[in-house]
């Protein structure tokens, strides 16, 4: 078996001509090939990348004025790629975060990738930017807040209201309650802050790219997307040209608000996939995010757009 293993994956000898150097048969080579496996003498891993490119990252700083970007060689799925990418989040938040800040959290896929891997945080105060979403625990901005909290030895404040709440009367009802108010009142508190980018257009595979969209009734959808609405962070919808998409649609919606967004001195937006880049680029028009962490492919895109101007547009 061992013999036969080496030569298969070690030399790169087919089936056939181990089969006729050792004089047995290809059905007991692939036999015990498959026997090799089952029993641990042969382990198969995949590099799927996580190494930071900080020439890569440099660039795209440069590139979109940004205060840092970390930009991570990932290959695989794209739920692979979002998982290394959300470490690399993590690593960044572990650091560069200093005890004492505010810290806060929005939610998403990789967001949850980046919770999941922190070892260590300073002692910080938790702000959950966003209200709930869906009935998935373990992605919910109440569970990340939570865990991020004890990590990091300190209180979370949490929005124990929905993101999205259709009816405007009960909605601004919501908003009076005691402790919702508190966690609003506390935005203009925030030091750094974590947020996913969500984009409305749908990844190269055809696989939809938001978790927001399918929160709206069909109807609000609709009225969104005919807006150019391409990009969400923090539930707040932009177009491509940086602008808010549909304010009133804000009244809707438990988040931290677009300006009290801008006024955070670090928003670490963090995705994944080349599909992602218009979305990118419309929060840095709106000059909301201060500095990014993305894949290498995702980074090769974004600097293949227009170069900063003299002025600069990003943070």
């Amino acid at each position: 078996m061992l013999e036969i293993a080496r030569r298969y994956y070690l030399n790169d000898e087919s089936m056939v001509a181990i089969s006729d150097q050792l004089g047995v048969s290809r059905f007991k080579v692939a036999r015990l090939l498959k026997e090799a496996r089952d029993t641990g003498l042969v382990r198969i891993t995949l590099h799927t990348g996580g190494a930071e490119d900080a020439e890569l990252g440099a660039r795209l700083a440069a590139h979109l004025g940004l205060s840092h970007a970390i930009v991570v060689e990932a290959f695989g799925t794209r739920e692979e790629v979002r998982h290394i990418v959300g470490v690399a989040a993590g690593r960044h938040l572990q650091r560069t975060l200093r005890a004492g800040e505010t810290l806060g959290l929005t939610w998403g896929r990789t967001l949850t990738h980046m919770i999941e891997s922190l070892e260590s945080l300073p002692n910080v105060q938790v702000l959950q930017l966003t209200g709930h979403v869906g009935s998935n625990l373990r992605e919910s901005p109440i569970e990340l807040a939570r865990r991020a909290s004890l990590i990091g030895g300190n209180n979370a404040k949490a929005i124990m209201a929905p993101l999205y709440v259709d009816n405007l009367q009960a909605a601004q009802a919501l908003r009076n309650q005691p402790d919702i108010k508190e966690v609003f009142d506390l935005f203009d508190t925030v030091t750094t802050a974590i947020a996913a980018v969500g984009s409305f257009a749908p990844a190269a595979d055809g696989a939809t790219n938001s978790q927001f969209l399918p929160l709206l009734p069909p109807a609000m959808r609709e009225r969104l997307l005919a807006t150019g609405a391409i990009a969400e962070v923090c539930g707040l919808p932009f177009r491509p040209d940086g602008s808010l998409a549909d304010p009133e649609l804000t009244e809707h919606i438990f988040s931290i608000s677009a300006e009290q967004l801008h006024r955070i001195p670090r928003v670490i937006a963090i995705a994944s996939d080349p599909s992602k880049a218009e979305a990118i680029l419309a929060l840095w028009r709106a000059d909301v995010i201060s500095e990014l962490v993305v894949d290498a492919d995702l980074a090769e895109t974004l600097l293949s757009a227009p170069a900063v101007p003299a002025a600069g547009s990003g943070r």
